[in-house]
């Protein structure tokens, strides 16, 4: 009975885990860049962490592999 109680509430306590970081990704890109040019640096570490997390970074025109402007 003890064991089962806490493997359920381990369970729980990792689905609150997993749900608040899935949270926190949303409000990170919804927060992000609204231009989707992703020109500036992130503004807080929320979207600096969900643009590391995504694979994202800051893009100029120096660094546009094609040339183009």
């Amino acid at each position: 009975m003890n064991l089962s109680v806490s493997i359920l509430a381990l369970a729980g306590f990792l689905s609150g885990v997993t749900i608040g970081i899935i949270a926190l990704i949303v409000v990170g890109i919804r927060s992000d860049d609204r231009c989707k040019n992703l020109t500036h640096t992130p503004r807080t570490r929320v979207e600096a962490a969900t643009r590391r997390l995504l694979g994202v970074g800051v893009r100029n025109s120096e660094s546009d592999p094609y040339g183009e402007e």
